[in-house]
């Protein structure tokens, strides 16, 4: 279905503060003779570089830009994090001067052959810029964003100014490499916001000639840009017109929403919605940009699948006892798994009566939760909290949260007593087995507290069937044909309570008696009860929720998601 972008009209509302009347003829005329010849992606997560979902919409969505939008040239431009391996498989290329801060810098620009097999085989080029001073974020969980782990806001800072700093060096990288017309700049959080800026002070100074941009939330996290720091990464004209701008800063989403060339998109229709609907986005995470928000909207643009490997292949045509014998085997798959492999840093023994797991009867639920420890977004406390609701041997589950500090994993250890052989933990990236948690599972649990796409298909394309509490793109992912979504009783989802659980991040322990918390933990631990029973007492009907999901999946491609992007690009 195409998006509807017939009420849009594109918001310049900053370009008379940073440019005088003639430059902004100047900048529409270039835009109206703009042919959509070259993608430049940018983004500050790579194959190499992980944080959240971004970085695997960044090593899936290229190939189809190119071969189904059939734009001829489609690049990543993204940093070189000098803590961060990249195995040897980036070769120099050229470099470029960047004047920031009043001082000179050299930016070696690196690549990056990617063969693609998807969806047909070819290369696109991914290019890492390079620089001393910049992009040295270091943490044992190799995340880009972390710089400083002694302060939020030394961290914020340094953030900051990686951020201006690439917006700066990202047309003069491009100019080094030969690309400098016809450009679309496809930028994808705040930290690549300010390329509306700087790219279109490279068209008046000659270093790109035509380029526009379109701009993707995949959060609404934002960053304050006080007007001293953002003077490093503009030129001597736009430095005047700063230092007489009011106040002292404002966000780099602020600034940008309002040059930005093409409709604001984010990763799922309903997750667009939430913009201006949900409590914890307009009250908490983005009062500041609704009056941006509501002017023009915000369109959602749904991922693909992120996993292009099913355990199922043309799995919607199998019957229901098809489906059975394959999960079965699966299953059996998982136990010796579960059994066997038990790394150092795993802890919470799974059993069966006191015995192996491996002999776990048919009809008892195996669940699981994987990803990334975040406290603030990704719901594991609340699972905790209805897990020491069970029984011994009433279900099994299997946790895989990664986390930052040894600290974040306590109440995972006070769980994992509480329910002894019935909670495990491997608190690592797994060496193995996480394929076989995909599809031999029963249930895969999803409680964010928000979620702007999330990975509740690739579980689905593995016959594991998803329980999620209904919010952003989960919503578009899971109904009840395919799984189960639950949510916690309005009356309790407040402003008041939302920060109290939000300032509770660092000793998640003491949410307990937050009634949000206390509401989406009895939510949530009805709902595995009701999923529970119904895998032990309804056979078909379990399956028949494997079957529909394998259709609901086929509605997620990012085929379909890179004509959206391009209805978006036209726009520019």
């Amino acid at each position: 279905m195409d998006l509807d972008l017939t009420r849009w009209k594109r918001d310049w509302a900053l370009m008379s503060s940073f440019f005088s009347a003639g430059e902004i003829t100047e900048i529409a005329d270039r835009l109206k003779g703009l042919k959509i010849s070259n993608l430049v992606f940018c983004s500050f997560e790579n194959r190499f570089a992980r944080s959240g979902g971004l970085a695997s919409v960044t090593t899936n969505i290229l190939p189809y830009f190119k071969e189904v939008s059939m734009i001829p040239v489609v690049i990543l431009l993204t940093p070189y994090y000098l803590n961060i391996s990249h195995r040897g498989k980036l070769k120099p290329v050229t470099s470029c001067n960047v004047r920031y801060h009043n001082k000179n810098n050299t930016v070696d620009i690196y690549e990056y052959t990617w063969k693609y097999t998807s969806p047909q085989k070819g290369r696109l080029k991914e290019y890492f810029l390079k620089c001393e001073g910049f992009f040295d974020s270091k943490n044992r969980m190799n995340d880009p964003y972390l710089y400083d782990e002694s302060s939020d806001i030394l961290n914020d800072r340094r953030l900051v100014e990686n951020a201006l700093f690439f917006s700066r060096a990202v047309p003069l990288a491009l100019n080094a490499l030969g690309i400098t017309k016809d450009i679309v700049f496809h930028l994808q959080e705040w930290q690549t916001a300010l390329i509306a800026l700087t790219a279109k002070e490279a068209m008046l100074n000659g270093t790109l000639y035509s380029c526009g941009t379109a701009q993707t939330m995949h959060n609404s996290y934002d960053a304050s840009i006080p007007w001293d720091m953002l003077k490093r990464a503009v030129d001597d004209k736009r430095k005047k017109l700063i230092s007489q701008f009011p106040g002292e800063s404002l966000t780099a989403y602020q600034v940008s929403l309002q040059l930005v060339d093409a409709p604001i998109t984010t990763v799922s229709s309903h997750f667009a919605s939430e913009f201006t609907s949900d409590t914890l986005q307009t009250e908490h995470f983005a009062p500041h940009l609704q009056n941006l928000f509501r002017k023009n909207g915000v369109y959602g643009v749904n991922n693909g699948v992120f996993s292009s490997v099913s355990a199922y292949p043309s799995s919607e045509q199998y019957s229901l006892e098809d489906i059975k014998e394959m999960k079965s085997q699966k299953r059996r798959s998982l136990l010796r798994l579960l059994a066997s492999y038990k790394p150092s840093e795993r802890f919470g023994d799974l059993s069966y009566q006191g015995r192996s797991i491996a002999k776990l009867p048919d009809n008892v639920p195996v669940f699981v939760m994987s990803g990334r420890l975040d406290p603030l977004q990704k719901g594991y406390d609340i699972l905790l909290r209805a897990l020491e609701r069970f029984t011994e041997d009433e279900i099994k589950v299997v946790l895989t949260p990664l986390p930052l500090h040894q600290s974040d994993l306590d109440y995972f250890y006070e769980i994992a007593c509480k329910c002894k052989g019935n909670v495990t933990v491997y608190p690592i990236k797994m060496e193995r087995g996480y394929r076989q948690l995909q599809t031999g599972s029963t249930y895969g649990i999803m409680p964010s507290i928000y979620e702007p796409f999330g990975a509740a298909v690739e579980y689905m394309a593995n016959g594991t069937v998803i329980i999620a509490r209904a919010t952003g793109g989960l919503v578009d992912q899971v109904d009840r044909k395919c799984g189960f979504l639950y949510r916690e009783d309005a009356v309790f989802y407040t402003l008041e309570n939302i920060q109290a659980y939000i300032e509770s991040d660092d000793i998640v322990q003491g949410r307990k008696n937050n009634p949000w918390v206390i509401s989406m933990s009895d939510n949530l631990h009805d709902v595995l009860k009701k999923a529970a029973n119904l895998y032990r007492n309804n056979e078909d009907a379990y399956y028949r929720l494997i079957l529909n999901g394998f259709i609901k999946v086929k509605k997620f491609n990012w085929g379909d998601s890179v004509n959206r992007y391009r209805q978006v690009f036209d726009k520019i």
